[in-house]
């Protein structure tokens, strides 16, 4: 499946989405999959922890974020593309930033 992001944004900028009408629903469910996509990356190509989304403190600890963790899981400190935690490559230290 592929998804255009037009209609909700880009993932990376951690918007909110927080409201009740049609968009937003649909919005948080594409990007809580993208974000669950990266986490399953990060988590078995690079064999980072699993974390429990209900513990923030936890979640904070290993990925730096808890801004609405059930869409977010741990990747971004606060909304807008300045909230967003970029992936680090193992073993190098480099941030990859989305554009």
């Amino acid at each position: 499946f592929t998804t255009h992001f037009t209609l909700c944004q880009k993932p990376w900028e951690c918007h909110a989405q927080d409201g009740d009408r049609i968009q937003e629903r649909l919005c948080r469910k594409f990007h809580a999959e993208w974000y669950r996509v990266r986490e399953n990356l990060e988590t078995s190509m690079w064999k980072r922890g699993v974390v429990d989304l209900a513990d923030t403190d936890e979640m904070t600890k290993l990925r730096g974020g808890r801004f609405q963790p059930q869409q977010f899981r741990g990747y971004c400190k606060g909304p807008g593309a300045n909230g967003y935690i970029p992936i680090t490559l193992p073993d190098s230290g480099v941030l990859v930033k989305a554009t």
